[in-house]
């Protein structure tokens, strides 16, 4: 058929052959196994191991499962990845397509897999693209992801190639495009880009990124660039990590995904600087990479081409096309031949100074391309701060500010004004509105368009306007010599004003609810279009906070505290900190004063939020210090209320419990119920762990009073939410549960889906523990959806963790595994132990309710570990608690007594109660089983001893039925009635009746049967 569907049917063969050629009917027998079944019949396995069929999309499912069962047998074969196999499927079909006439087309449908094409951030393809043949076909071909990447880069130029060692052959995916600025690398990249779409290469999506390696600001960081492509793949704001790290983690998994799917993806870095910006975005196999830069970019694994300027021939041509664009039918090129190909010349060939031309012939159409060529020829020696090094046919320097002196001097006083201005703005790009702003002109739309039509100035979608690097460069360069006339200042204070004004009124609607916030502004219609506003004015709020300059500085400060619920509630906690951080280093250069210490708290609160907890201790401090200063009580006492928050974040509860409790107390003593009823609300949360569950109870209920008292109904359900976390500490279950619905009702109303979902898992928890699993599954679907769209990786790993143990609860521990895998993957990349620990241990207890004791035993000793290193006491002790169990249950007696045992002491020490009399009675379950009833006997009943009324009647119940079986079975049959009747009574006490009748008879029979042992002189049997 081909050379794609002969190494197919090769690859398949050697990989059968390998395995040991098992019999076909063997194989068939593969698919009857799977849910749903997959049917194949042995004669279509002997077509496509002979080399006669390719498998169709409907066996693609199958496919990969017989590769997968034949690699896990084969000898002396090299594993290929899935991905590898779904390339080499659909290298083979879409040559059998072309062979019918058919079409190639994308991957084809899979089971369970994505089938829609994945996103295209592409900018539109550049019109009016010339020559470039050969670079063109060279770089489709390195980026077909059918054929094998080459390990054979090329140099500069095409001819003398550096040849690689074979070995490093098929890692290679990347290829770089360098070359002088203008030279036409991104309308290269472009048009390939999207010819390779246009083909199907790339089914899981083009992704496009300006990485402005040479502009007025710094780089795009390689933590900016995953952000933003994690986000076109679907990854929302609140599902992002915090860290540059954990997003490049992210994007690295989400390409191992896509790779597994047979989903190649292609990424386009443009304008990069170095290598450095560009290694940590790369892709490996089946993916590729097309990067753009000034620099060769030589420490890349990379196939390079060195883009030099157009030929004069496809110059000419591009000239043309750009006139003749429109068909206006200009034909001043083929007229004036010899004027355009000193134009040309001139221009150093370069597209991008070419098209710029056109556009000012475009709007002149009877000048001569003589006097065109005349003028750019006086300009030659302008902008030369930028150095392009490159000369023409006469060795003259050529320069990109020729080009860009000839527009300018074709605008009006007012275009080139408003030009000179916009390079003053900070920030990506500007809004309209935002430029109204900046001009001081009510007429600034039809200044930006006709920028926009001489090339100066680009427009996007929604109004919004950017500048090119290079010509922002060139535009400040000129605005320094019109500074006087300009004012640039003035125009720059009125667009911060702007900024700040509109920051606010946008704060007040999605600051509702809030300590302190007023009125909603009517500059928005309501709180959505506040929200849209700063959305997508973002990154110009960012960079005008943190841009140098003592104008900029000075607006850091308002706007870190307009913005700080927007951050936090939209999870742009990375901002939150950049702007924080820049308020205080703003405030740190004048007098102490209240307005630092605030500035502080917020900082330390955004930490806090990222799970930064160390530094937000230390920045509260640094608070409290200042206050000693600067402050009054009323900020020493917040700082303190803040600094307990950070340090229950690292379970430092003692500590967090005093500093709060002296915050408290300056509240009561001047009567401020707002503070008192904040600090409450977080001082519940410390006394909980401590044991002190009834004064944590009496603050969460005083917190929800007060700010009932207040009409605050936001913080009322911050109130109920911590009042059912102290409910559950103590195990009123019930109560906790109609707590957290009532939060969660309430962070509904005022669209707080991010807390919303932290409600519903903990509800969830609660129906739980009420006997109600299924409930409790249902609510944490919902809590993960919120999470997912709301929240960042570890909420979903929580949300995911937290399902599992429902699932398992409610007899599906295969699903919880599978739950609980996915948690484990988010809680490793967040590098969150403490929820790995978590994760780790409840798939242990869903892997021992598959009987898979061995995967039980793994994951627990992991969890011992894990919990271990971060000094998770209690979650140790449980850890080796279950890992005892598993152990227990795959009959390693010694092993698990050993575990109990650990675990015991680790309770004692923390002085856990509770987990202590639970960690004896596993202790003597583990005896039992290695026939040393007496020692279990003494361990159940020091058990028993710690077990009161006040850990709920049911758990006692459960305890005196488990007494009385162990009794009855060491022939001490008195006791052991007298220990199951009491059990069932407390089974009844507790409203189990259920629970109550099936002890009841099985306790008054076994008394029934001890009497007839008597009557009849014979030995009463051990009860089953």
């Amino acid at each position: 058929m081909g050379q794609q569907a002969d190494r197919f049917w090769a690859e398949l063969r050697a990989l059968y052959e390998a395995a040991g050629g098992p019999t076909l009917s063997s194989l068939v027998a593969l698919g009857a196994r799977q849910r749903p079944p997959l049917t194949v019949a042995d004669s279509t396995l002997h077509e496509w191991l002979h080399g006669r069929t390719v498998p169709g999309p409907r066996h693609t499912r199958f496919l990969l499962i017989l590769v997968a069962h034949l690699q896990a047998r084969a000898v002396g074969y090299a594993a290929r990845p899935e991905g590898e196999w779904q390339l080499l499927l659909t290298g083979a079909r879409q040559e059998r397509d072309r062979a019918r006439g058919g079409r190639p087309g994308a991957l084809p449908p899979e089971a369970g897999s994505p089938t829609e094409p994945g996103p295209v951030t592409l900018p539109p393809a550049p019109t009016g693209f010339a020559g470039r043949e050969e670079a063109v076909e060279r770089i489709m071909g390195w980026l077909e992801p059918t054929r094998e990447p080459t390990g054979e880069p090329t140099g500069e130029r095409a001819g003398d190639r550096p040849r690689e060692p074979a070995g490093e052959r098929n890692a290679i995916v990347v290829s770089a495009v360098a070359g002088m600025g203008g030279v036409g690398k991104t309308a290269l990249a472009l048009h390939t880009a999207h010819r390779a779409r246009a083909r199907g290469w790339f089914p899981g999506g083009v992704l496009f990124a300006d990485l402005h390696g040479y502009s007025q600001g710094p780089p795009l960081e390689p933590g900016s660039v995953a952000d933003r492509f994690l986000r076109a793949l679907g990854v929302t704001g609140r599902e992002l990590p915090t860290t540059v790290e954990e997003k490049l983690d992210l994007w690295r998994l989400r390409l191992d995904g896509l790779a597994r799917q047979g989903r190649p993806l292609l990424v386009v870095l443009d304008n990069a600087r170095s290598a450095a910006q560009t290694a940590p975005l790369l892709p490996g196999p089946p993916h590729r990479a097309l990067i753009t830069s000034r620099q060769d970019l030589s420490g890349l694994p990379a196939q390079r081409l060195g883009l030099d300027p157009l030929d004069p021939a496809d110059a000419l041509d591009l000239l043309d096309r750009a006139l003749r664009a429109g068909g206006t039918g200009d034909a001043r090129v083929t007229d004036q031949a010899a004027d355009a190909g000193r134009l040309v010349g001139l221009c150093g060939r370069l597209p991008l100074a070419l098209r710029i031309i056109a556009a000012l012939l475009r709007d002149e159409p009877d000048r001569s391309l003589a006097d065109q060529a005349a003028d750019l020829a006086d300009a030659r020696t302008r902008l030369d701060a930028l150095d392009y090094a490159d000369t023409d046919a006469h060795g003259r320097t050529l320069a990109v500010r020729a080009t860009f002196d000839l527009s300018y001097r074709h605008l009006t006083p007012g275009q080139a004004r408003a030009f000179r201005l916009l390079s003053a703005a900070p920030g990506p790009d500007l809004s309209t509105t935002a430029a109204i702003e900046l001009l001081g002109s009510p007429r600034a739309r039809p200044l930006l368009a006709a920028l926009a039509r001489a090339h100066l100035l680009q427009r996007a979608a929604g109004e919004r306007w950017s500048l090119h690097d290079l010509l922002r460069l060139y535009a400040q360069e000129k605005g320094r010599e019109h500074a006087q006339g300009d004012v640039p200042d003035e125009a720059v204070r009125r667009l911060l004003g702007f900024y700040l004004r509109t920051a606010e009124a946008a704060g007040s609607h999605v600051n509702r609810g809030a300590p302190g916030a007023g009125p909603p502004s009517d500059r928005f219609t309501d709180r959505a279009d506040a929200l849209t506003w700063l959305e997508a004015e973002r990154l110009n709020l960012v960079a005008v906070a943190t841009s140098p300059g003592d104008m900029a500085g000075t607006a850091a400060v308002p706007l870190s505290f307009s913005l700080a619920v927007f951050f936090e509630r939209r999870r742009y906690l990375d901002d939150w900190i950049t702007v924080a951080t820049r308020a205080c280093a703003v405030l740190e250069a004048g007098p102490p004063s209240a307005v630092r210490v605030h500035a502080l708290n917020r900082l330390g609160s955004a930490q806090c939020e990222a799970r930064r907890f160390e530094e937000a201790i230390d920045t509260h401090h640094a608070a409290l210090a200042l206050c000693e200063v600067a402050g009054d009580w009323r900020d020493t006492a917040a700082s303190r209320s803040c600094l307990g928050s950070a340090l229950m974040g690292v379970r430092r509860f003692e500590e967090a419990a005093a500093v709060q409790a002296r915050a408290l107390d300056a509240y009561r003593e001047r009567h401020d119920r707002l503070g008192e009823a904040t600090t409450l609300l977080n001082l519940g949360l410390s006394l909980a762990p401590l044991g002190r569950g009834a004064e944590a109870v009496d603050a969460q209920v005083r917190a929800y009073r007060l700010f009932e008292e207040l009409d605050m109904p936001y913080q009322r359900a911050a109130a109920l939410n911590n009042l059912g976390n102290t409910l559950q500490h103590l195990r009123r279950f019930e109560e906790a549960a109609e707590a957290h619905s009532r939060s969660a009702a309430v962070y509904r109303e005022y669209g707080d889906p991010y807390r919303e979902s932290m409600a519903l898992a903990n509800l969830a928890a609660a129906l739980r523990e009420t006997g109600r699993p299924e409930q409790a599954a249902h609510v944490l679907a919902d809590a993960l959806s919120f999470a997912r769209v709301s929240g960042g990786p570890h909420d979903e790993a929580a949300a995911l963790d937290h399902l599992g143990v429902a699932l398992t609860a409610a007899g599906r521990p295969a699903e919880a595994v599978d739950a609980h895998a996915r948690a484990l993957t988010l809680f490793q990349l967040t590098g969150d132990l403490r929820g790995e620990s978590a994760a780790l241990m409840h798939s242990g207890l869903a892997q021992v309710e598959l009987g898979r004791y061995e995967e039980a035993v793994d994951l627990h000793t992991r969890a011992v570990t894990a919990a271990r290193k971060v000094g998770h006491r209690d979650r140790e002790g449980v850890a080796l608690s279950n890992l005892g169990t598993a152990l227990r249950l795959m009959g390693r007696i010694d092993t698990a007594l050993d575990a109990h045992q650990r675990a015991l002491a680790v309770f004692r020490e923390t002085g856990e109660r509770r987990r202590e009399s639970g960690a004896l009675a596993d202790l003597s379950r583990a005896y039992r089983a290695a026939g040393r009833l007496d020692e279990a006997l003494d361990a159940f009943t020091q058990s028993l001893a710690l077990t009161t009324k006040a850990d709920g009647p049911t758990e006692e119940a459960v305890m005196r039925c488990d007494l009385a079986e162990l009794l009855w079975h060491m022939g001490r049959f008195e006791e052991a009635v007298a220990s199951g009747l009491a059990g069932a009574a407390l089974f009844h006490e507790a409203g189990a009746d259920r629970a109550a009748e099936a002890a009841l008879i099985t306790w008054v029979a076994s008394h029934n049967e001890l009497l007839r042992g008597r009557a009849t002189g014979g030995v009463a049997p051990y009860k089953p």
